[in-house]
């Protein structure tokens, strides 16, 4: 015959537990998959890469801003477009370093 009820009683109350998180990590799942397609929540590459995008953006911006002075402003000397060259590029990596 079958075990008596006091001795299953611990291994259905183990079953219970196990039932009750696998029903609250598929309701995790669910609402994580819903929120993606909400667009409330987005992939964390897919934000690396538009970042990226945009630093490389600045960055070149601010690499040509020596060279637009330069045009603008004809008046300043090689060491002063090369001191605002020196100066943007610090920028930059003290900016790549964190």
């Amino acid at each position: 015959m079958g075990r008596p009820s006091s001795e299953r009683a611990p291994a259905l109350a183990e079953a219970s537990k196990q039932r009750a998180r696998l029903a609250a990590a598929q309701a995790d799942l669910n609402e994580l998959k819903a929120a993606r397609l909400r667009g409330d929540l987005v992939e964390a590459a897919a934000v690396e890469q538009e970042w990226s995008g945009i630093l490389r953006t600045v960055r070149a911006g601010m690499l040509a801003v020596p060279s637009r002075v330069a045009a603008r402003l004809p008046h300043l000397s090689r060491t002063d477009i090369a001191e605002i060259d020196a100066e943007i590029r610090a920028a930059l990596t003290e900016l790549g370093d964190h």
